[in-house]
C-alpha cells in the first residue's frame, strides 16, 4: 500500500470510531478515550461555608453585570443513594415548580455513596434572600434522602 492509501484508511478508521463510538460505546470508555476540555470554569475564591460560597456567588454575578432583581434560570445539584431516593426527591421537586433531570452522575463508578443526580433549574430571581431559601430546601432534601446537596449556579445574564 502507498502512504496515501494508509492517510485514507486512518482517516476513515477515525471517522468509523467517532460515528459509532458515541453510539455503540459506553459513556465511560469514550470520555478516558477523548477527555472533556479543561478550564471551562474559574476559580473566583475559596470559603469555608457553603452560606460564604453564596454570598461570593451572589458577588461575582453582581460583578458580572447581573441585575440581581430580574428572574434568571439557577440550577441546583443533588446527589443521593439511590434511584428510588431520586424519584421521590424529584417528584418533590416538580410539585414545588422545577423542572427536574434524574441521572447517574458522571462519575458514579467513583462517586459511592451517592451516584444518582437530581438536577433542578427553575427560572426566579436570584438573590440572598432566596438562596438562602433554597440552600433550606435543598440540603433539607438531602438529609431526608441521605444525600449531598452540591450547590447551585447561575447565568449572570437571564
Amino acid at each position: 500500500m502507498t502512504d496515501g492509501n494508509h492517510k485514507t484508511l486512518w482517516i476513515l478508521f477515525a471517522g468509523l470510531v467517532l460515528l459509532l463510538g458515541g453510539t455503540y460505546m459506553n459513556a465511560s470508555w469514550w470520555s478516558k478515550l477523548f477527555s472533556p476540555k479543561k478550564g471551562g470554569a474559574t476559580v473566583v475564591g475559596k470559603y469555608k461555608t457553603p452560606e460564604d460560597g453564596d454570598k461570593m456567588i451572589l458577588e461575582q454575578l453582581g460583578k458580572s453585570g447581573a441585575d440581581l432583581t430580574q428572574q434568571r434560570e439557577i440550577l441546583h445539584y443533588l446527589y443521593v443513594p439511590t434511584q428510588e431516593a431520586s424519584h421521590r426527591i424529584a417528584s418533590k421537586l416538580r410539585e414545588e415548580g422545577y423542572e427536574v433531570t434524574e441521572r447517574a452522575s458522571a462519575d458514579a463508578v467513583k462517586k459511592p455513596p451517592n451516584p444518582w443526580l437530581v438536577l433542578a433549574r427553575k427560572v426566579t430571581v436570584v438573590n440572598s434572600q432566596t438562596v438562602e431559601e433554597m440552600r433550606v430546601r435543598f440540603e433539607s432534601l438531602a438529609k431526608e434522602a441521605n444525600g449531598d446537596y452540591d450547590g447551585w449556579e447561575a447565568a449572570a445574564q437571564p
